[in-house]
């Protein structure tokens, strides 16, 4: 019985693993979200900044090291403390979603 309830599982996952990432780029970002990832995206060596949930903001900086995309991610919550006003965490990665530093802030 557990092995086929595993098996109903996997085949669903496998039917609609492909799928699932197409469901969370239906996050709706609101006005002031889209106003700070263009802020944000004005910063050195970031190409893009997109909303990946209401509290993940993903950064792709081209070609930083480890100490620059800790700085980077410093510089965004700082930003956001005075321009955004709402808790995020930052990811920055080279373009492979694989983040190279993350920083959270809380306005709670």
């Amino acid at each position: 019985m557990k092995l086929r309830i595993l098996n109903i599982f996997l085949l669903t996952m496998l039917l609609l693993g492909p799928a699932l990432p197409a469901f969370s780029q239906g996050y709706s970002t609101n006005q002031g979200q889209r106003s700070f990832a263009g802020e944000v995206k004005s910063l050195p060596n970031v190409v893009d900044a997109s909303w990946q949930s209401p509290l993940d903001l993903w950064v792709y900086a081209d070609g930083v090291d480890t100490a620059a995309a800790n700085s980077l991610a410093e510089q965004v919550t700082i930003l956001a403390q005075t321009n955004l006003g709402q808790s995020l965490c930052v990811h920055v990665h080279n373009g492979d979603y694989n983040p190279i530093a993350t920083k959270c802030w809380s306005s709670l």
